[in-house]
């Protein structure tokens, strides 16, 4: 399974198994959609810790994620993400678009 969501509290965490391209970006918005409707979630938490890569696509995915949230007053946050990944936000100038965050506890932590 290329990705995980478990739900802690209000807040769904998506813990990605590979590159964030493809299937995979299908999948977290699917998943997405159904944390929104069925259990009102509106935080999610994307853990980067197993990609090394995000393609347009998996952007596209990650800036839909964020406008959902936002939309429904909640939020996103981004965790653990490699060097790589951070070069990509860097390059598309998305870096700013979204809060970061060295590890799971200290982005739920931050979460209301």
């Amino acid at each position: 399974m290329p990705l995980k969501c478990e739900d802690y509290g209000t807040v769904c965490v998506v813990a990605l198994d590979g590159d964030l391209s493809g299937e995979v970006s299908k999948d977290v918005r699917k998943h997405a959609e159904e944390r929104i409707e069925t259990n009102r979630i509106v935080d999610f938490v994307v853990d980067c810790e197993k990609t090394d890569f995000i393609d347009s696509e998996g952007l596209e995915t990650l800036l839909w994620l964020k406008r959902r949230c936002e939309d429904l007053f909640g939020q996103i946050k981004l965790v653990n993400l490699d060097d790589n990944c951070r070069k990509i936000l860097e390059i598309t100038r998305l870096e700013h678009r979204f809060e970061c965050h060295g590890d799971l506890a200290a982005a739920l932590k931050t979460m209301r």
